[in-house]
């Protein structure tokens, strides 16, 4: 009863991130939509990709990648320790300190915008105006990495309170803030990335005010206090350091790839950005939902040093990620083409533009599994405040990726970098696994081996069965209300083949995943919201 009531909370919780995130990842289309509407895979668009990657890597890799996974467990274990005084007080050190250390990141990146962004996509300077305009775009977007880190930090702390759901409604703010300005004001101007440049820093502050008044009511005052020599933001300090290679190894790789991409024909950035939003859509439904409210559960049993329920945790969430991504990938793999058309194929995005992201996409669903695998392991070595293994990993993929994106690119050109990802992330999963072993000692593979065999045998059978179905229908010759239509059909026919199958040959374990999401469980109740 003990194990299914933790499974249950981690599943409640995963699901209260799951539900926000899933409005946010619907206006986050809207937004991706608007964007290719207005820009395309032009000029435009390829400078608003390389300014906004930026900011929003440094966002990934300080503030929701290395900060939070270096305070979260340092900040769990005085919250079961000492008293309300001492944590409150460490809290309020540590913003400040964030707050005057990224005043000054912000500053000298707004300073350093022509180098950065020559340092990016030095190849931008043949396509006239295109560096210039990035460069722009780049110091106008700067800020937003202040103001998410903060909005980071806040929902570190709430989400350390058990709190997911107001954290992770703050992305529906920021969407909606950059589609209300899209809406106004793109379709009037001459350069409309400048409008979506405008929408991210107002969705910024939106994201740090709305959570202020619920980390208020858990305590935290926001008294202003500087003092670096705090013991515990020292802590902090030096689990960020290795931590921000380490945590962020996916983001690093992501801007590697812009990188290389910036080499290629123009519209590459482009369509690597867009495959990516729908690649990124499958993995926040769940996989990211559950990383979030897997580091709390897991800070919380380390501080505890019960190893054998975090071994059953990470065992169980690694049988829910197989479940869910699983038959994922194969509807992508499958529908890779008319998904991108039915999403995006308007405006200036045109036919090759929806050719060259299909390529991208195909290749970036084989790497759905091995990404969420990386995101339930990785909590793990966080929650045991060593973030030195996953940087030694790090370094290991990073080199792995470049060279396989340089080899690959040749023959499929930017589809060969969306490949090179795939590949590194499987690399990366297996070894962060076998060192997690070594780390807290074996853990049951058997159980777990054989339900994901069961999925992948499940998802290749739907994978056939959408394939037949959909080729039944015109698809390429329909109206777009048609096509919208026949793409719906599809993918409901492949979740009803898949749990069918599920249903038949592997009832006990549906029914139990089933079982612990209905189970009443008073003493996680109202925990998650």
């Amino acid at each position: 009863m003990k194990r299914d009531g933790g499974n249950r909370r981690l599943l409640r919780s995963t699901l209260a991130v799951s539900a926000p995130t899933f409005l946010s990842r619907i206006l986050g289309y809207i937004r991706d939509l608007l964007q290719a509407y207005y820009m395309g895979t032009g000029k435009g668009m390829d400078a608003f990709t390389i300014a906004f990657l930026i900011p929003n890597l440094l966002r990934r890799l300080t503030a929701e990648g290395a900060m939070t996974a270096a305070f979260i467990p340092v900040f769990s274990q005085i919250k079961n320790r000492d008293t309300k005084d001492k944590l409150w007080r460490f809290a309020n050190a540590f913003f400040f300190d964030l707050t005057l250390v990224m005043a000054a990141l912000t500053l000298l990146g707004i300073l350093l915008s022509p180098l950065l962004v020559r340092l990016l996509a030095g190849d931008y300077a043949e396509v006239p105006g295109k560096l210039e305009l990035t460069v722009v775009l780049t110091r106008i977007m700067f800020p937003y990495i202040f103001l998410v880190s903060l909005a980071a930090l806040v929902m570190a702390v709430l989400n350390s309170f058990h709190k997911f759901f107001v954290p992770a409604f703050t992305p529906v703010l920021f969407n909606l803030a950059i589609i209300t300005g899209a809406a106004l004001w793109a379709g009037r101007v001459d350069e409309p990335a400048y409008v979506f440049a405008g929408g991210v820093i107002v969705g910024g502050i939106l994201q740090l005010a709305f959570q202020v008044p619920y980390v208020w009511r858990q305590g935290m005052r926001f008294r202003p206090l500087l003092t670096f020599t705090h013991p515990a933001v020292r802590k902090v300090g030096r689990l960020i350091i290795p931590g921000i290679f380490g945590a962020g190894i996916y983001q690093i790789n992501v801007t590697i790839s812009r990188m290389i991409a910036s080499t290629l024909e123009q519209g590459s950035v482009s369509s690597l950005y867009y495959s990516s939003r729908i690649q990124e859509l499958t993995l926040g439904l769940f996989s990211i939902a559950l990383s979030i409210a897997l580091l709390p559960t897991l800070s919380d049993l380390a501080a505890r040093k019960d190893l054998p329920e975090m071994k059953r945790t990470l065992q169980f969430s690694l049988k829910m990620i197989t479940f869910i991504t699983f038959p994922a990938t194969m509807g992508l793999v499958i529908l890779h083409r008319p998904i991108v058309q039915v999403l995006f194929q308007y405006g200036r995005f045109s036919t090759l533009s929806t050719e060259m992201t299909a390529s991208c996409l195909f290749y970036f669903a084989l790497a759905i599994p091995a990404l969420s695998g990386v995101k339930v392991v990785a909590p793990a070595f966080f929650a045991l405040k060593d973030t030195k293994t996953p940087v030694k990993v790090a370094f290991f993929i990073t080199f792995i990726y470049v060279a396989c994106s340089l080899w690959l690119m040749g023959p499929l050109r930017v589809a060969g970098i969306a490949l090179a990802l795939a590949v590194s992330s499987l690399i990366n999963f297996i070894c962060l696994y076998i060192l997690l072993e070594r780390k807290i000692g074996p853990m049951p593979k058997r159980n777990t081996l054989l339900f994901a065999l069961k999925a992948a045998l499940f998802s290749a059978a739907m994978a056939a069965v959408i394939r037949v179905f959909f080729l039944q229908f015109p698809f390429n010759a329909a109206a777009i209300l048609e096509k919208i239509g026949i793409l719906l059909a599809t993918i409901l026919v492949g979740i009803a083949v898949y749990m069918g199958l599920n249903l038949i040959f592997s009832r006990d374990e549906v029914l139990r995943i089933r079982d612990v999401l209905s189970k009443k469980d008073r003493a996680a109740e109202g925990d998650e919201t």
